[in-house]
């Protein structure tokens, strides 16, 4: 009888069943579980990566457009000045203007000068004696004696004067190298300085000899638009709102002008525009590659069907490509479509815009703010004596002033009230009489009125206490409503980018504790079948072992016999 092994049977290590087909078995479930997830993330990583990169570009594209949108950027002036005998800085917001100006004569200190002296310690006078400086309404009265020195002097005269007049003491060479020097610190006539003394002391310091009153005070002269002006300085920034004037040097020839263009300042805008079409062309490039589908390779962009991404795409071009209700789109403004669908800048075209109008460009690019005129209506006024003070009526802060007859009648009271307000010059407001005997006020747009005063007057003159406020009606431009459009994409509050982001690593979430619990389960599945396998081992030995002991000593029963 034929004996063998109980491995044989395949129930061994040496059969079918082993370790190896153990991990091949194992091989084969993963393949069929595990696999399809880590696809999936593979895909859930791979768009997070390609999301975070497009929403660093949209949000380069958000910014262009927020700056092109920024009122600021349509604010900023640049001033031309055709010499240099003024200089000109302007504020951002100065009205675009232009003008001419003629310096005839700048403005000056007082500058006095001493006859010469040996040294700072020289004495001066003989005698006590009292020297006064006035400027202005100020006094300064200076008490010297005959031992007072040059420097003494000086002192005393900058320790009174402080902040007005300044002394000092220069040395210009020679025998008597030593003069002391008075000055205003402010020019302008106001600032003249007057000097006496009591005693010899003026005329012991030669301050009385008209070839030692080096300059005189006064203020400045120009021209402004053939209008004669003065001022006490020559810096000037009350003449033209937001405008600091300088004035250099005085213009001799009185037929020679300075012209100053004060003008629209484009160069930010400029350089955002240029931005503009740079991320866009950059956005849109990674979009057309991101939701591509190849029909020759059957491959898909990693957003390719994405609704959100395509959104953008779509929500991108009919902001650059749409036409406002006025029929105007930025190839108006030197902005255009290439055929390979890239955006160009035409910086001839948007130049050429700007200076045919350049109030239409910021209302295209920003928008504008346009505001309601305002209107009143009083009640009736009746005939008698009108006696209105100054505390009695005030519109818009101008306090109104006026007194009618006791024989008034009513069409001569309104015309009295309405004549007064009118020649009140209140800015935007106008005063007309109604049809019912009363006073009808008219605000321009952007024009309040406000009516204050005591209530007892302006019962009279059928007025009341009253605010009336003009309202502002805004009209956003295309990069206003581009950039509010962008701010719906990346917002990083609820941000259709940002909230497709959190989508993702939710998603990743899932499917890492996904793939988490099938290993468990392939862990306990194949960890169960290695158990049982090594029992089984252990069995199939101990059988083999017996086996083979019974085999032998069947075979021994046979040698006996």
């Amino acid at each position: 009888m034929a004996t063998s092994s109980l491995s044989s049977l395949g129930l061994g290590s040496d059969g079918a069943l082993s370790y190896d087909t153990i991990d091949k078995l194992r091989a084969v479930d993963e393949k069929a579980i595990l696999n399809p997830i880590d696809a999936k993330l593979t895909t859930n990583t791979n768009k997070q990566s390609d999301l975070a990169s497009l929403t660093a570009l949209a949000n380069t594209l958000k910014a262009s457009t927020s700056a092109l949108s920024e009122e600021n950027n349509y604010l900023q002036r640049t001033t031309t000045v055709s010499n240099d005998a003024v200089s000109v800085t302007t504020k951002s917001g100065t009205k675009v203007d232009s003008f001419t100006l003629h310096v005839d004569k700048l403005a000056q200190q007082d500058i006095y000068q001493s006859t010469s002296f040996a040294s700072k310690t020289s004495t001066f006078t003989s005698s006590n004696d009292t020297l006064t400086l006035k400027l202005g309404t100020n006094t300064y009265n200076i008490a010297v004696t005959s031992s007072t020195t040059l420097a003494e002097l000086q002192d005393m005269i900058n320790e009174k004067a402080s902040g007005k007049i300044t002394a000092s003491i220069l040395n210009v060479g020679g025998t008597n190298p030593y003069k002391l020097v008075i000055k205003s610190n402010s020019t302008g006539a106001d600032n003249a300085i007057t000097l006496s003394s009591t005693g010899t002391a003026l005329i012991d310091l030669g301050l009385d000899q008209s070839a030692n009153h080096l300059k005189t005070a006064r203020d400045a002269s120009i021209v402004y638009n053939g209008v004669n002006v003065t001022r006490s300085t020559n810096t000037i920034d009350d003449l033209v709102v937001g405008t600091t004037i300088t004035l250099n040097k005085e213009q001799t020839d009185a037929a020679t002008n300075t012209t100053v263009s004060i003008t629209q300042d484009w160069t930010n805008i400029t350089t955002n525009l240029k931005s503009l079409v740079s991320s866009y062309n950059d956005i849109m490039t990674k979009l057309k590659t991101a939701t591509a589908y190849d029909t020759t390779t059957k491959t898909a962009g990693t957003f390719q069907g994405v609704t959100q991404i395509n959104s953008l795409s779509t929500d991108i071009r009919k902001q650059v490509l749409g036409v406002d209700s006025e029929g105007r789109s930025l190839s108006d403004y030197g902005i255009s479509m290439t055929t390979e669908g890239k955006l160009e800048f035409s910086a001839t075209t948007f130049n050429a815009k700007v200076a045919a109008d350049p109030a239409d460009v910021r209302d295209y690019f920003q928008g504008s703010t346009t505001y309601s005129s305002t209107s009143y209506k009083g009640t009736s006024v009746s005939s008698g004596g009108l006696s209105i003070g100054a505390d009695a009526l005030s519109i818009n802060g101008k306090a109104i002033t006026f007194t009618t007859l006791s024989t008034s009648t009513v069409a001569e009271n309104l015309d009295a009230i309405k004549t007064a307000i009118n020649n009140a010059g209140i800015t935007g407001i106008t005063a007309s009489i109604g049809t019912n005997n009363n006073i009808v006020l008219k605000g321009a747009a952007g024009a309040d009125i406000v009516i204050t005063g005591e209530s007892t007057a302006l019962a009279s003159l059928g007025l009341s206490t009253s605010n009336v406020y003009s309202s502002p009606k805004t009209k956003d431009g295309l990069f206003k409503k581009f950039n509010t459009m962008m701010a719906g994409y990346v917002n990083t509050t609820d941000g259709t980018l940002v909230q497709y982001n959190k989508s993702l690593t939710t998603e990743k979430t899932a499917l890492t504790k996904s793939r988490a619990t099938a290993v468990s389960r392939l862990d306990t599945k194949y960890d169960a079948m290695a158990t049982k396998f090594a029992a089984y081992e252990s069995i199939i030995s101990k059988l083999n072992t017996e086996f083979s002991s019974l085999s032998s000593m069947i075979k021994q029963s046979y040698v006996s016999k």
